[in-house]
């Protein structure tokens, strides 16, 4: 059996030798390589356009940004009458649009700004556009002891910007206690 399919091959491979498969054509003409046999195309330009375009993407690094955060007045407590709280007022140059998210160790923020002018208590961590906020604690706390007290400050990019939420900054202060009931604020440079 194995001359049966020995003889067969060998035949072949005598029959491809003697057929002329060379690298010359007759009459001494080289044998074109399928590279010479390929034309060459050229490709189409089409000028882009903004209309045919679906996504631009501009990669762009952030420069440096300033944060700082203006208080007024630095001392508080529930028994003054002539604010709400602490006014944190976050003073950011850097790219827009901004969120601020604040967020507080103590007390809570309350919103307190224009036109109807009425207060709204907002939690101990919130995030606005707005650029105040106030700090403040319960009234119901004044005469116990109450600890140091850490507000952050994050400016983020909004939600629907480059899948959103990304922190550009952040700032804190500090507040601790004169006789029990006073926050002081104190802000790290």
């Amino acid at each position: 059996m194995r001359l049966s399919v020995l003889v067969p091959g060998i035949i072949l491979v005598i029959t491809i030798i003697f057929t002329g498969c060379t690298t010359e054509k007759p009459g001494g003409t080289p044998v074109p390589t399928p590279i010479d046999t390929i034309s060459i195309i050229k490709p189409v330009t089409t000028p882009v356009t903004i209309a045919t375009t679906r996504f631009i993407i501009l990669l762009t690094t952030p420069g440096p940004v300033d944060l700082s955060i203006q208080v007024s007045p630095e001392k508080y407590s529930p028994l003054m009458s002539s604010t709400v709280g602490i006014g944190l007022t976050p003073l950011y140059s850097g790219p827009g649009p901004v969120v601020y998210s604040w967020n507080t160790s103590y007390g809570h923020f309350n919103g307190w700004n224009s036109p109807d002018w009425m207060v709204d208590q907002l939690g101990g961590s919130t995030d606005t556009t707005n650029e105040t906020v106030y700090w403040s604690y319960s009234p119901e706390d004044m005469g116990k002891e109450k600890p140091p007290v850490t507000i952050r400050l994050i400016v983020k990019t909004p939600p629907w910007t480059h899948g959103g939420n990304s922190t550009i900054a952040w700032k804190e202060i500090h507040i601790h206690w004169e006789q029990n009931d006073t926050a002081v604020v104190t802000q790290e440079l």
